[in-house]
């Protein structure tokens, strides 16, 4: 697409001068806002869907395996997941799950001790054939180009030198599937990565 339409269309100006809002909240007020201003009504932002908050807990186990460990009642349970967000074209049902991540990072005048926490690396179950087996068929997004999610980083992390190699080596050859969010005051470069990059496999592309 390439056309920043987004960008010039909808007014995240004043969604960004809103200090009191969470990166998060910002990020789908934002992309909601956006996306109504150029596609009236057709998407949705879902802040925390409920998809997959029981997938573990419905996970059915074999009989040997259940007479070796502590056995319970999971029905009882919600053991799952919760992304953060969800992007649905309604008029299609294909849906672009993502996630926020938060971290530290070793910048300047930091040592690279800085650089700690692991939420990067929590987000690579998503790459795990069980769970991205079951995004696929929720995304409804049939092309192989693009995974069935997108991982936004904030802070530190996405000016940290190791960790941006370690990220752009895990995603290497799915690029438009991870976005660094350096400036979470500047929305409009955030709408720009997510239209020419991913809003296409929500419409009629496959």
């Amino acid at each position: 697409m390439a056309s920043n339409e987004l960008r010039k269309r909808s007014n995240w100006q004043t969604i960004s001068g809103r200090k009191a809002l969470k990166t998060e909240d910002m990020f789908t007020t934002a992309l909601q806002n956006a996306l109504n201003a150029v596609y009236p009504d057709q998407f949705e932002v879902i802040s925390h869907p409920k998809n997959f908050t029981t997938i573990y807990s419905e996970q059915q186990l074999p009989q040997d395996v259940l007479n070796e460990i502590y056995n319970v009642d999971t029905s009882k349970y919600r053991w799952g997941i919760r992304m953060d967000f969800a992007i649905k074209n309604k008029l299609n049902g294909k849906t672009l799950f993502g996630e926020i991540k938060r971290q530290d990072g070793w910048v300047e005048e930091l040592d690279p001790s800085a650089g700690r926490g692991n939420a990067h690396e929590r987000s690579c179950k998503y790459f795990t054939p069980g769970i991205l087996d079951l995004l696929r068929k929720e995304s409804k997004i049939e092309s192989q180009d693009i995974l069935p999610f997108w991982l936004v980083l904030v802070g530190n992390i996405t000016r940290d030198p190791k960790r941006n190699r370690e990220i752009a080596f895990w995603y290497k050859g799915y690029e438009k599937n991870f976005y660094m969010w350096r400036n979470t005051e500047d929305i409009g470069s955030m709408l720009d990565f997510f239209e020419n990059n991913l809003l296409s496999y929500l419409c009629d592309h496959k």
